[in-house]
């Protein structure tokens, strides 16, 4: 059997070149890509819904734009179906899916003040809005750095050369996000561990109705494995981008779509199920109106909280329950 001639990468179809050498590196499943494609569609739609339904217009904008590159990133694969070589599906497929992530994360970030508030902002170590500066900081670095890989993979692939110096830069912007999102973990469990220090009669006692809900514990939870389908994401991204676009695991599309298409299709979904406007009730708008409340972290002594020792905490809050308990009761 005679080989096929060589030809460049961007003059190749099924009569001149090998699946294999294609930018993917295999013919995308088109059953794979068309069920993806419809689930980030029904996760844009009910995000979009429950955005304008709770107001959580923050959460609802960043989760909107990521599902709707995500739908993009799939209709790529599914043109990519019938023409592997196609330099349009691989540049939609690369900047689709490999920036959606950082907006899922913006999204996730912004929880954690609201969280903060709801069990008492005078326990957090830093004031509430730290939070959402601080990490949606670190996103917009992560995306600054992650959308010129995709630029620089999109020019080195129309001049039909690998796009291995777009993969790396799109790799330190990952690697970033992944010590972002660490950082935000690391918060996230000192502030639990302060939250259990205080014990329960330290916590706000505006919010106790809602903190014993099984609607904001069922949030918490949603939060939790979304944060967790995030990170086995961008361990994945990590290693598939290691080797570069043509790389073993940049061209195994089973490995892309248990760690890539199935982790962020989980968190797509999750947060729309259990979304924080449900998970907060009532008192979602109460919360955003003492975020609002706060300074900016920047402005003098406004960066961190008045640090208390824990039984001043105690008997402050006591003595807000109280007032509360008065004032229900009337």
């Amino acid at each position: 059997m005679s080989e096929r001639p060589r030809v460049s990468i961007l003059k190749c179809n099924w009569d001149l070149c090998s699946v294999s050498a294609s930018w993917f590196g295999y013919r995308p499943s088109l059953p794979m890509n068309i069920t993806f494609l419809a689930i980030f569609t029904i996760a844009f739609t009910a995000h979009v819904y429950l955005a304008v339904r709770y107001k959580t217009h923050g959460f609802g904008i960043c989760m909107s734009i990521a599902c709707f590159l995500e739908i993009s990133g799939y209709a790529g694969r599914i043109l990519a179906y019938t023409n592997p070589w196609s330099l349009p599906a691989f540049f939609i497929q690369i900047n689709g899916v490999g920036l959606a992530p950082t907006f899922f994360a913006a999204g996730i970030y912004l929880c954690l003040t609201r969280i903060v508030i709801a069990y008492g902002a005078r326990i957090s170590r830093v004031q509430p809005k730290v939070y959402t500066y601080f990490f949606v900081l670190c996103d917009i670095i992560s995306l600054v750095i992650q959308a010129p890989g995709g630029a620089l993979s999109s020019i080195s692939a129309s001049q039909g050369k690998p796009p291995k110096l777009g993969a790396y830069v799109g790799l330190s912007g990952i690697c970033f996000q992944v010590l972002a999102l660490s950082i935000w973990l690391g918060l996230g469990a000192e502030f639990a561990l302060r939250c259990r220090r205080v014990g329960m009669e330290a916590w706000d006692p505006k919010y106790e109705k809602m903190r014993n809900s099984w609607r904001f514990k069922a949030f918490l939870a949603a939060l939790g494995v979304a944060t967790a389908a995030l990170y086995v994401r961008s361990v994945y991204r990590i290693a598939e981008l290691s080797g570069g676009y043509t790389g073993h695991l940049a061209k195994d599309e089973l490995a892309f779509c248990i760690l890539e298409a199935v982790m962020i299709a989980i968190l797509s979904l999750v947060t729309a199920a259990f979304h924080p406007g449900y998970g907060f009730g009532e008192d979602y708008v109460l919360i955003t109106e003492q975020k609002a409340s706060y300074p900016r972290p920047w402005k003098k002594n406004a960066f961190f909280m008045k640090d208390l020792k824990t039984e001043e905490v105690i008997i402050e809050l006591n003595e807000a329950r109280k007032s509360f308990v008065r004032t229900d009761r009337v």
